[in-house]
């Protein structure tokens, strides 16, 4: 059991490279706006994908290693869905999560507050 259990993890990690090595942030992807009522919010998508703690699975979580493009958020995260979750709930989960999770871990994070404006730029 603990065999497979190995060969398993060691397939994971493989594939999970194989996959962070193929794919490329688009040029004009590498800075993102995203826009909102209470105003724009920018996601540098490169600064991002290069820190340690971040894999391309961690947004991008229905990417498959055979996969070569990311579907955006929004093919499947709409403003006015429920299942998935509207892409207001899925962002802010994802982005305020990381953020307390990185500064939980003693790295410096981005906005952390309940305070709009510090994302929500008019």
């Amino acid at each position: 059991m603990r065999i497979k259990t190995f060969v398993i993890i060691l397939l994971l990690l493989f594939f999970s490279k194989v996959l962070a090595e193929s794919l490329v942030i688009p040029e004009d992807k590498t800075v993102i706006q995203f826009e909102t009522r209470l105003g724009i919010v920018t996601f540098a998508h490169e600064k991002h994908a290069g820190l340690s703690i971040t894999r391309c699975t961690t947004c991008h979580h229905e990417i498959q290693p055979a996969d070569s493009v990311v579907k955006p958020c929004h093919e499947c995260h709409h403003h006015d869905s429920t299942e998935p979750s509207k892409a207001k709930i899925a962002f802010h989960t994802r982005c305020t999560g990381c953020h307390e999770y990185t500064t939980a871990e003693g790295q410096t994070a981005g906005p952390l507050a309940k305070k709009c404006k510090l994302c929500h730029i008019k």
